[in-house]
């Protein structure tokens, strides 16, 4: 079995998710990989490494005719290029996909159309990204990429069931479709910590787009009666929240620490009492917060905000130690005030074992091996 991953790494945090995931992949077969950034495959299992640079300026002529025309002349351009280079024997193509950029799907059915082959698409993200996320006029941009291209995969998989079922609806399915789950793989590193002596409640990531940090703000304030000693940290923040002047007193604002991203979280993890997870504001969003699933590996107690029918409220629903509230103040206030009086002594996290081993690398990419035995009719 041959395959060919193509993904692309500048600009996405995904492209290490991805590189994983093809890693474990070339434990069953040979893969080589098409991306646009040269970089090293000595610690990976990697036959070919194929790299086609993309400029800052080809890369924003990209963007321009995707949103304003929803064509991908520089995207068919780059795929022209990457016909001219990889090898002609492969058995599967697979695009993993990101929102920031449709490429690997365009230059997957192409290539995958002229060797005769299978071709898969792997994404973590809802493309276009529903409800507000997108701006309208890319949104109709992307989705007729999305309808042009995901039309000719023989495999389309998502990294929950939302935005599986959401993704199914934005093309016409090619006969004898095949599609499925695989959730986002956890982080290898996983904590446990005594409790902490510290009242720090932590959110680690940015809050943007339709993330309302309104609710957080404002549970904080009032839980600031109860625990006055009580911190409230924001890691990888490049400035402070305009939200935060507008609900918190000055004295209240010295509670608050805003702290650039870091990749170091142990630290941090080790003071908290409270990690919170924060989903869009509105119902039914199909996003999975890729910080819940670091947290579930920390024994940490964890307050999850989310709406009504969303992949959250689904699986994380049940679970003592993941304490899960609405989009409103109150709501927020009686999860952070049940999250702080638990944690303050012991809890039993093994609760979380089916979740963690559901979103481990080696149960993902097993259940990816046997879809893709399936696909192209091999038996191992």
């Amino acid at each position: 079995m041959k395959i060919l991953a193509i993904y692309f790494r500048s600009g996405s945090g995904i492209s290490v998710i991805y590189e994983r995931i093809f890693c474990e992949l070339a434990k069953h077969a040979t893969v080589d990989v098409l991306s646009d950034m040269a970089h090293s495959t000595e610690s990976m299992p990697i036959r070919n490494t194929y790299s086609l640079p993309m400029s800052r300026f080809t890369q924003s002529l990209y963007r321009k005719c995707l949103r304003n025309f929803g064509k991908a002349p520089i995207s068919e351009w780059w795929s022209r290029k990457a016909m001219r280079v990889v090898a002609n024997d492969y058995d599967l193509v697979i695009a993993f996909v990101a929102s920031s950029q449709l490429t690997p799907i365009v230059s997957g059915k192409h290539i995958a159309e002229k060797l005769g082959c299978k071709f898969a698409i792997y994404s973590v993200d809802a493309i276009p990204a529903p409800g507000g996320w997108t701006k309208p006029r890319e949104y109709r941009g992307k989705l007729k990429i999305v309808s042009k291209y995901f039309a000719s995969a023989d495999y389309v998989a998502s990294s929950n069931k939302h935005m599986l079922d959401f993704q199914l609806s934005t093309f016409k399915h090619k006969q004898g479709l095949r599609s499925n789950v695989l959730l986002t793989p956890s982080p290898n590193e996983e904590y446990h910590f005594p409790v902490s002596n510290e009242e720090l409640i932590l959110y680690t990531g940015s809050l943007y787009g339709l993330r309302n940090p309104n609710y957080l703000f404002g549970a904080f304030k009032r839980l600031l009666k109860t625990y006055p000693n009580a911190r409230l940290q924001l890691v990888g923040m490049k400035h402070r929240l305009r939200q935060m002047d507008d609900i918190l007193s000055v004295e209240e604002r010295e509670r608050v620490i805003i702290s650039p991203h870091t990749s170091n979280l142990a630290p941090l993890f080790e003071r908290a009492r409270v990690l919170i997870d924060i989903d869009a504001d509105r119902e039914k969003d199909p996003f999975l917060s890729s910080k819940i699933i670091t947290y579930l590996k920390t024994n940490r107690m964890i307050l999850c905000e989310t709406g009504k029918d969303t992949p959250s409220r689904e699986m994380f629903h049940g679970y003592n130690t993941i304490i899960q509230c609405d989009h409103n103040e109150d709501s927020f206030y009686e999860g952070l005030m049940r999250a702080m009086e638990l944690s303050q002594s012991e809890q039993d996290y093994s609760e979380r074992e089916p979740l963690i081993k559901a979103f481990s690398i080696d149960v993902v990419c097993s259940i990816f091996w046997e879809d893709i035995k399936a696909l192209c009719n091999v038996s191992e």
